[in-house]
């Protein structure tokens, strides 16, 4: 018997993954919004967050351009898989980071 999420094709899969963490980052954002502590971020703590997540998207695209360059017709379908899966992972991408980053916008 499969279940529902073996039957979707991975980009809806990884869509609404994304969905789901966006919720949970938008739930804990307006959490703290309510709390009566809520501090302002220093200018050095979004510095920092935006350098980390410069370094994350900069290696995620370097992977994504080297499986876009090494794609041709003679390509072996686990190649293909392997790629595919390396893509959607996105293994350089922390949603923990990210999350840490929506906190400080205001």
């Amino acid at each position: 018997m499969q279940s529902a999420s073996e039957s979707l094709p991975p980009l809806l899969l990884k869509d609404n993954a994304l969905q789901l963490d966006l919720q949970t980052c938008t739930y804990e954002k307006e959490e703290e919004m309510l709390s009566s502590d809520v501090e302002k971020p220093e200018v050095t703590d979004c510095a920092t967050a935006m350098a980390v997540i410069y370094s994350m998207v900069k290696q995620d695209y370097k992977m994504q351009e080297r499986i876009v360059s090494s794609l041709n017709l003679k390509s072996s379908s686990e190649e293909l898989q392997s790629y595919c899966m390396m893509w959607s992972l996105r293994p350089f991408m922390n949603d923990e980071v990210m999350c840490q980053a929506w906190k400080l916008v205001p």
